[in-house]
């Protein structure tokens, strides 16, 4: 499938699960079809699978050096997610430097980001990238893509398709107003940090 008919495709599954020209604290976007199904859909995934709970336990196995964090929000996005940090970074920490696992639950479909935090000096750096990553990223992010997709089967989405526009959407648990949303937002989760 070409690059636009896939983008396109997601593009037409997300508006399955999130209604179209409402802002999410309209009444009628839960209340809707679509937001019934993407409640229904949540509600199915509200507690951790086998298949999740084993697959976190293969990530732990493979960066037995990193901090690894189940950060999965059940009922709030679409989504299962995963922190691996890098060596030496702990969440709270000064620094903390890691790559997240972004796993779709509307179609088999994963991204990856790398999350830059340095508290230590005086003005912070903070910092958030999709690919190409730094180079001390890139070993991490090919063993956590290389995971997801042995284990998982799940096909990794380029930046054009993450980054793809779907302005009539609103992401719900988003503080979005129409025309800002992007597949992303819809097929994993807006709060990336």
């Amino acid at each position: 499938m070409k690059p636009e008919s896939f983008a396109e495709a997601l593009a037409q599954l997300v508006h399955c699960y999130f209604p179209s020209g409402l802002r999410n604290d309209d009444p009628r976007y839960r209340e809707s079809e679509e937001g019934q199904r993407l409640t229904r859909l949540l509600q199915a995934n509200e507690q951790p699978s086998s298949t999740w709970k084993g697959f976190t336990r293969r990530v732990v196995e493979a960066f037995p050096d990193c901090n690894v964090w189940d950060t999965t929000v059940p009922m709030h996005e679409p989504c299962n997610s995963v922190r691996v940090s890098l060596p030496g970074s702990m969440p709270g920490g000064s620094r903390y430097d890691c790559v997240v696992g972004l796993l779709s639950q509307l179609a088999p479909v994963y991204a990856i980001y790398a999350s830059h935090t340095d508290k230590s000096r005086p003005e912070g750096d903070y910092w958030l990238r999709f690919p190409p990553f730094p180079p001390e990223f890139q070993a991490h992010e090919a063993r956590l893509a290389g995971l997801i997709e042995s284990t998982l089967g799940l096909t990794r989405l380029s930046n054009d398709t993450l980054f793809t526009p779907v302005p009539e959407l609103v992401p719900r648990s988003a503080n979005y107003g129409l025309g800002e949303a992007q597949l992303i937002d819809c097929l994993f989760t807006w709060h990336r940090w």
